[in-house]
């Protein structure tokens, strides 16, 4: 699955021309990117359009990004202890 910066750099645009295109700012586009914040619904309707993809496969990059960030920041499992 592609990432919005995938997605971005593959038509060749910048962060600032995709904030203009969808009225936001590049600091919103470089939030996302990095998994800081993700964007409203109405902002991923203007983007699947925008990249001409389904929301739906626009949602998975964000739940994909969300359950990497979720594995990578939950404690180490402990190992068994051997108490006998």
């Amino acid at each position: 699955m592609k990432t919005i910066r995938q997605l971005r750099e593959e038509r060749g645009w910048t962060q600032l021309q995709l904030a203009i295109q969808l009225g936001i700012t590049p600091v919103t586009i470089y939030n996302w990117e990095r998994g800081k914040s993700e964007p409203r619904v109405s902002q991923f309707r203007q983007l699947a359009r925008l990249f001409d993809i389904s929301m739906d496969d626009l949602a998975l990059v964000g739940e994909e990004r969300r359950e990497a960030r979720m594995v990578a920041t939950s404690p180490a499992a402990e190992s068994p202890s051997d108490d006998r």
